[in-house]
């Protein structure tokens, strides 16, 4: 069964942008109201209309995003990541970590390499991404949750593989 994690704030960044671009319209008819009593306060607020639209449209295309593009999807042999240049899946065995702080989550890979999960917004989120994807990792690995002894079971935020790796550096 594969779990879908799409980041939030979908709604919020869609307001955002529309009340963005009011605010643009809004400035842009003062500007054109101004512009024949005082010419430097029309092009100060046509130069302002300007950004807030600019701001607008970068919200909207946000909320895009986020929508239909940003997700993390878990499966029983890979976490495949969906981002603006495609989708990308790493293997369980290929990953050593899962990081969480802040508001980003991270997958360390066993080579060192670093990837965000643009699908996981916020620590909540990524602490249940966390959780899922350590999960999964240990049933693919096919390590019971309490099987190992207390004392070699492998920190909350490392995959079984990398456990096995550190254990044989002292």
């Amino acid at each position: 069964m594969t779990e879908r994690f799409q980041p939030g704030g979908v709604t919020h960044a869609l307001v955002s942008g529309m009340v963005e671009l009011a605010l643009a319209s809004a400035l842009l008819a003062g500007s054109l109201a101004a512009s024949e009593s005082s010419p430097g306060a029309a092009a100060s607020l046509a130069a302002a209309s300007l950004l807030w639209a600019v701001l607008g449209v970068v919200s909207l295309a946000m909320a895009w995003l986020r929508a239909r593009v940003f997700a993390a999807e878990l499966d029983d042999e890979a976490v495949t990541l969906h981002r603006l240049d495609g989708a990308r899946r790493y293997r369980y065995d290929q990953l050593s970590a899962v990081e969480v702080s802040g508001r980003r989550t991270r997958l360390v890979a066993r080579d060192g390499g670093a990837r965000v999960v643009q699908g996981v917004r916020g620590a909540a989120q990524g602490n249940r991404f966390r959780a899922r994807v350590l999960a999964r990792a240990r049933a693919a690995a096919g390590v019971a949750d309490g099987a190992e002894g207390s004392g070699s079971s492998p920190p909350a935020d490392s995959l079984p593989a990398v456990q096995r790796e550190r254990s044989s550096d002292g």
